[in-house]
């Protein structure tokens, strides 16, 4: 008599799935120890063998093993057999300092210890609608970064990172030729301004931020040549925006670290520096509303915790910029997360 096969008991699909995503944290906190380890760039273009690591990076070689055994499971190291040594895959590629488009930086962001405690303590934001990483820090996210120049510098990193890929994208998405002149509203060191700049020479550009910032800013600028075509402005963007009367604002990943109200406050103080066909340019995610998977959906809880800002939908930006005395005319998507949301003088 033939042996009748046995019944299966996979687990179903949706089981698998979900147990992926349960685990997923420890996924990136591998991720971020490889970056804070800085392995990738000790590795470099040379590999090298589990021993070399662990003196590079202070580690238990026989330990670190059984990490890099998961990295490359994950498609991000792979070890040649033959000589012992570790190898940086395309993907690992990106955990490199000096690649085009690295994510380092904003490994090294979300997983520091603040990152890691606000998100821990999500149940208490969704109680109250209000960040949580200020019990951890003692003081709201951005007073902290102020007088914690170490970690204000790895966060930093993690923007930095961000907008040399949304930089670009901006530039390809929208169509700057027609201004003549743009005021980058909290614009940073002014890597988003002088990208529009170099793409669009008849273009002269303004960047208005902080005054520790700016000096910054002023340097920046300078290194790319552009000190002729663009000039730095201090100033708070909750009092008055300088300088008035240009064709173009941009407010570029800023309204999303405020809730409606704080955001009202600048929208209200750009319509009063726009001339009446001057345009208002917002630089954010664009949230596609329920039951559409969005990367922004992430990031909304990001600002939660961490800022107490959000991240909106279109008709959400459509309210708030009435309410400032604005229209919202266009939406333009980038090959990034974030949209150009254009806006008028209403």
């Amino acid at each position: 008599m033939s042996q009748q096969p046995r019944a299966s008991h996979a687990p179903p699909p949706a089981a698998l799935q979900m147990t992926q995503m349960v685990y997923g944290f420890w996924v990136s906190r591998s991720l971020q120890i490889m970056a804070e380890l800085e392995l990738a760039d000790t590795i470099g273009d040379t590999p090298k063998t589990v021993e070399e690591l662990a003196e590079a990076s202070g580690t238990h070689a026989p330990t670190l093993r059984r990490l890099l055994r998961l990295l490359s499971g994950l498609g991000v190291l792979v070890k040649d057999e033959s000589t012992q040594r570790w190898a940086l895959t395309e993907l690992g590629g990106m955990l490199r300092k000096d690649n085009p488009g690295s994510v380092y930086g904003s490994l090294r962001a979300h997983g520091h210890i603040l990152s890691w405690q606000a998100w821990g303590d999500l149940a208490t934001a969704l109680k109250t609608g209000k960040p949580t990483v200020e019990k951890f820090m003692g003081d709201t996210f951005f007073n902290y970064m102020t007088t914690h120049p170490d970690v204000a510098a790895i966060f930093n990193g993690s923007m930095a990172a961000y907008q040399t890929l949304n930089a670009p994208a901006v530039v390809n998405g929208y169509d700057f030729s027609s201004a003549r002149s743009i005021v980058d509203v909290g614009g940073g060191t002014g890597m988003l301004l002088t990208h529009i700049l170099k793409a669009n020479p008849g273009v002269r550009g303004t960047v208005f931020e902080m005054p520790h910032v700016a000096v910054e800013a002023r340097e920046r600028i300078a290194e790319q040549g552009l000190s002729q075509r663009c000039d730095v402005v201090a100033g708070d963007f909750f009092e008055r925006i300088a300088p008035e009367g240009k064709d173009v604002y941009i407010l570029s990943q800023i309204l999303h670290d405020w809730d409606d109200e704080q955001s009202l406050r600048i929208l209200k103080c750009i319509r009063a520096a726009m001339r009446p066909d001057s345009r208002l340019l917002i630089v954010e995610t664009v949230l596609p509303g329920d039951n559409v998977p969005h990367f922004g959906n992430l990031y909304d809880l990001a600002m939660l915790v961490l800022v107490g800002g959000r991240e909106r939908t279109g008709p959400e930006y459509t309210a708030l910029l009435e309410k400032a005395g604005l229209r919202l005319s266009n939406v333009f998507p980038t090959t990034m997360p974030p949209s150009v949301v254009e806006a008028v003088v209403a």
